[in-house]
């Protein structure tokens, strides 16, 4: 929906298997980087699918399990570090700042997300 200047999205969905658990826990993660990761994530799909910008096509969703799917984990693993990647290129340390001052880097965070996703025996 826009909003002005901006668009303005509301999702929720019931924690109702460990997919969904970890897509919403995966995103809480994301804090204020949410929307720049699904944003990432919608364009490279339209790169891939242009017919979906088609106001005459319809778009089908097909919804299947990730689990013990490989490929799809490895999609997900190599967007969110290049998404991180672009983000630590561009982090500047604040003036002043001293090193107890300035935050983990995003790239360890990814690491400590990975390695609790048991879920998928990573």
């Amino acid at each position: 929906m826009k909003s002005g200047d901006t668009y303005r999205f509301s999702l929720s969905w019931p924690m109702d298997s460990e997919e969904r658990i970890l897509a919403g826990e995966f995103l809480s993660k994301l804090g204020n980087r949410k929307s720049r990761f699904i944003i990432r994530l919608v364009c490279e799909y339209l790169n891939e699918h242009p017919e979906a910008l088609d106001a005459k096509e319809t778009i089908k969703v097909i919804v299947s399990s990730a689990s013990g799917n490989g490929a799809l984990i490895d999609t997900i693993r190599s967007l969110i570090q290049a998404e991180l990647a672009g983000i630590t290129q561009i982090q500047k340390t604040p003036e002043g700042a001293g090193t107890a001052d300035i935050e983990d880097s995003p790239t360890e965070d990814i690491g400590d997300m990975f390695g609790n996703l048991s879920a998928w025996n990573l």
